[in-house]
């Protein structure tokens, strides 16, 4: 279909004034859903989409797209940008899919020094589709490089059907028709949103009658990260979780998840009920929580998960991985760089940094789920994936500091050559003392440089918020790295690829191998 310049002053007023109306329930409504567990879809399509990394880092261009592959009901969106080093929070909003439509939108590096995302895109936007990202909540002694790196997280609150129930079922709902597309082009009514999405429902019947009912699968989504300067590019697919009536089986109806797109503080309900995020529970960190940080990859999405907590500890496991496995270019002759991305799009759920007091941040843990916490444990007991025993801080980073390098028997050149006994196989910074084989993953969106030796220029990414350079004994080959130890025989939740740079004469190429993993049994 073909796409449009969103009315500017219809994206302004909803995201800059707000809407009318105040503050009600924070719930997650599951009358109508059918669906008890949130799984893994490896072929592509979900109700929720992660896109393992975002950049815009010395002329890098992230361009994302997403597709509505349900040609009967509209799809409620929630985007949200997170940052590479901690998971916060830069960037926010919702859009109004159309049957069968499609919503695109670039991540460039801003005037100020800032990501800014625009998109030209019909489609309605409910908040500021067009904007500058946010240091508010990230780490108060770094700079504007901490907007330039992350990733992003879709998830579908609620499916817009074209009937408006329960007592007219045959009339297109006031909502449906206003962000269906007529001849490309959406009406997004600022009245009809404002009645609609303006103020938060508390039961499904309420819901129902805005327009709004329970989300079903459909969503696929892309990404694309160009370099503007070496004119590499690469791209792959945006990992989708699906929300299944059984396991392993067909796609049901999730849970009702929508909340205003305002700043109203979330502050009248029990927070620790829809999210498990421990900084937006304890309020830490000068953060309180907004009706705009919900949903979240931990809001109860499905029947089973009857806590927060226990929807993180789902998708975590649906995501978790024991070993990384993937290859490496560095050959000078044609000026290879490699970077491999590990990216943990769920950590925050389990352990995030609390900034306050300014200066000596600290970490703060989420206990498990079923144990009767209701806030984050500073004491470190964690989760079954993040605990103090394989998680430290590092400066203002939450770090996993448990994973083992490649040895004699998980590194190769080309020609099966392995490293001689007694040697250190590769040499990684930064690093712990005493530890000279263990890799200190630091920030969400960690990127290791292969072989860079701390130069810029030999990131293939041009990573800066989250990076980590690793010495090789060999320019080519592969490796395997052991995430799991001995201390997390439930794996964690990585997602990332090889990202490869290589030039032909004055022509740059790139190349994004996704990582092959193994997982733990019980997955």
């Amino acid at each position: 279909m073909k796409k449009s310049m969103l009315a500017m002053s219809v994206a302004a007023a909803i995201g800059g004034l707000g809407f009318a109306g105040g503050a009600q329930a924070i719930v997650a409504l599951g009358g109508g859903a059918d669906a008890t567990v949130l799984e893994l879809n490896p072929n592509g399509i979900g109700h929720q989409l992660v896109v393992p990394y975002f950049s815009t880092q010395n002329g890098n261009v992230t361009l994302l797209n997403i597709v509505n592959t349900d040609t009967v009901n509209g799809k409620l969106v929630k985007v949200r940008f997170r940052g590479a080093g901690n998971s916060d929070d830069l960037f926010d909003f919702q859009v109004a899919m159309s049957p069968g439509d499609v919503w695109t939108a670039s991540v460039v590096q801003g005037e100020s020094g800032a990501s800014t995302v625009s998109t030209q895109d019909a489609s309605c936007t409910i908040g500021l589709g067009n904007g500058t990202f946010s240091t508010v909540r990230t780490d108060p002694g770094k700079d504007l490089a901490e907007t330039r790196e992350g990733y992003v997280e879709f998830i579908n609150m609620a499916d817009i059907p074209p009937a408006f129930f329960p007592t007219a079922p045959s009339v297109n709902s006031e909502l449906y028709d206003t962000i269906k597309h007529s001849n490309g082009v959406a009406t997004c009514s600022l009245a009809v949103l404002d009645r609609a999405l303006g103020t938060d429902v508390n039961n499904e019947g309420a819901a129902n009658a805005r327009g709004l009912d329970n989300p079903t699968t459909g969503l696929i989504g892309d990404w694309i990260l160009l370099n503007q300067t070496t004119t590499a590019a690469w791209s792959g697919a945006a990992t989708a979780l699906e929300a299944r009536v059984v396991a392993r089986g067909a796609p049901g109806a999730g849970n009702i998840v929508f909340w205003p797109q305002k700043e109203i503080p979330a502050t009248n309900s029990p927070i620790g009920s829809v999210t498990a995020d421990p900084i937006l529970r304890l309020g830490t960190a000068g953060v309180v929580a907004q009706y705009y940080d919900l949903p979240d990859l931990s809001t109860p999405y499905v029947t089973l998960a009857t806590s927060a907590e226990a929807q993180a500890d789902q998708t975590t496991a649906q995501l978790a991985v024991t070993s990384v496995s993937n290859q490496f270019e560095t050959s000078t002759g044609i000026a290879a760089v490699t970077d491999w991305l590990f990216s943990q799009p769920t950590r925050r759920y389990h352990v995030a940094v609390d900034y306050t007091p300014a200066g000596t941040p600290s970490l703060v843990f989420r206990e498990l789920a079923g144990t009767g916490v209701t806030v984050g444990d500073t004491a470190g007991n964690g989760t079954a994936y993040y605990n103090a025993v394989n998680t430290r801080l590092f400066g203002a980073q939450a770090c996993l500091d448990t994973t083992n390098g490649p040895g004699r028997d998980s590194l190769f050149d080309r020609e099966e050559t392995t490293p001689d006994a007694g040697t250190d196989p590769f040499v990684p910074s930064p690093q712990q003392p005493n530890t000279p084989t263990v890799l200190l993953l630091c920030g969400e969106a960690n990127v290791v440089s292969i072989n860079a030796d701390g130069v810029e220029a030999a990131s293939a990414l041009s990573a800066s918020v989250a990076r980590a350079d690793y010495s090789m004994d060999y320019v080519n080959g592969w490796a395997r790295w052991d995430l799991a130890g001995n201390t997390t025989p439930l794996g964690i939740p990585v997602l990332g690829a090889a990202f490869m740079r290589a030039a032909n004469g004055p022509v740059n190429y790139g190349f994004a191998f996704p990582h092959k993993t193994t997982r733990p049994a019980i997955n």
